[in-house]
């Protein structure tokens, strides 16, 4: 059974010196996003992206959502550290976002399915949320041996992600290598 990462090790989360990181500017680069839109940050943990994606969308905001309170306090301490006001953070239940039918421009699923029970309706949620022209963006560990991150055995494989959207009749526009570590999918809805 998938498990979620530690609140009481999220530092490793936030740090930037961890090999294997991303650099959130390159992802936020990747994306079809504009400074006024709505951002839901699935699995947000403590906020690595949520923040970065808050101070890009100067215009608009970021719902960083997450199924552990701990992790959404810490996006709300350092969202305020840094002064950023359009992150709102949102208790989630992992299947069930609760956040209003297409009221996202994109939602971003980082390294999130690999924990997921149920990634076939964790996506369908997702895709609930996204506005019709909106994005899913879900970035992964590749499923290959290396020194950083979870055991392989743990990782979900980009073709296994491919054929569960295809499943679910998503669309993908773009594929992605991020560094030597992750895989990114892009699918407009």
């Amino acid at each position: 059974m998938p498990t979620k990462f530690p609140v009481e090790r999220a530092d490793i989360l936030l740090s930037r010196s961890n090999p294997g990181v991303v650099d959130p500017n390159l992802l936020i680069a990747e994306l079809p996003l504009r400074p006024f839109q709505i951002v839901a940050d699935i699995g947000s943990g403590p906020g690595y992206f949520s923040i970065p994606l808050g101070k890009y969308l100067y215009d608009g905001k970021v719902y960083a959502v997450d199924v552990q309170q701990g992790m959404l306090d810490i996006v709300e301490k350092e969202a305020k550290a840094v002064h950023v006001n359009n992150v709102e953070t949102v208790l989630s239940k992992e299947t069930k976002i609760p956040l209003d039918d297409a009221s996202v421009d994109i939602a971003l699923m980082s390294n999130v399915l690999h924990e997921a029970t149920s990634p076939t309706r964790l996506l369908r949620d997702v895709s609930r949320i996204v506005k019709k022209g909106g994005w899913i963006a879900i970035m992964e560990w590749r499923k290959v041996e290396m020194e950083t991150g979870p055991p392989v055995s743990e990782r979900i494989a980009q073709k296994d992600v491919e054929k569960l959207l295809t499943k679910l009749e998503l669309s993908i526009k773009a594929r992605r290598l991020i560094g030597d570590t992750r895989y990114l999918l892009l699918i407009e809805k």
